[in-house]
Parts: structure tokens; C-alpha cells; sequence
């Protein structure tokens, strides 16, 4: 073996040791201690709590989505009784038609103003 090959047999395995020792600070939690990722805690617990505040949106976004096409629903049926009530109102005040509900009863229209008995 030459001092070349010797040399970069080595460096490989400086750069496997490396990548072990990386992936067990990862693992052990080591790298949450650094100084670097203690600096930074304020700023992941904003994030957080941006998440946080995004979901609950989202799910208040949805219910009151429910709750107007709910409403919707309701007024469109309330104006639909609405058109029928006063299509039967307007139908009941109509002189022939109290005319017709007059003469079932024996009583008819008069033609001239009520006198005394």
C-alpha cells in the first residue's frame, strides 16, 4: 500500500466516523443542547404556536362555512313560505272568493248599506 491509498483509506473513515458521530448527536440529543439550537428556542415555540392558531382557523373557517349554508338553507325555505302565505292570503281577500265562503253560509252580499230592524 502507498502513502497515497494509506492516506485516503484514512479520510474515508475520518468521514465515516464523522457521519456516525453526527447521526448519534442527532440521536442522543446532543444537538438540541448546542448553543446555536438554545438561541433559536424562542423562535421554534412562536412557530409552534403559529401552527397552533393556523389549525384552529382552519377548523373555525369550517364550521362557520356549515353554519351559513345552514342559514342559507333556512331562508330560502322561509322565504318559499313566505310567497305561498301570501298567495293564499291574497286569494282569501278576493271579493268572489269571500262571496263563495258567504253563500255556503246562507248569508250573501248585500247591495246597499245595513238598516235597522
Amino acid at each position: 500500500m502507498t502513502m497515497e491509498e494509506n492516506q485516503h483509506t484514512q479520510q474515508g473513515e475520518t468521514e465515516k466516523k464523522k457521519r456516525a458521530n453526527w447521526l448519534a448527536r442527532i440521536l442522543g440529543g446532543d444537538l438540541l443542547q448546542s448553543k446555536k439550537v438554545l438561541k433559536q428556542i424562542p423562535l421554534i415555540l412562536l412557530c409552534c404556536v403559529y401552527g397552533l392558531i393556523l389549525v384552529y382557523n382552519r377548523y373555525k373557517v369550517e364550521d362557520l362555512t356549515k353554519e351559513k349554508l345552514e342559514a342559507q338553507e333556512r331562508i330560502n325555505f322561509l322565504r318559499e313560505s313566505k310567497i305561498e302565505l301570501q298567495k293564499r292570503y291574497q286569494e282569501n281577500v278576493k271579493i268572489s272568493h269571500i262571496a263563495r265562503m258567504l253563500d255556503s253560509t246562507g248569508v250573501g252580499i248585500t247591495a246597499g248599506p245595513p238598516f235597522e230592524i
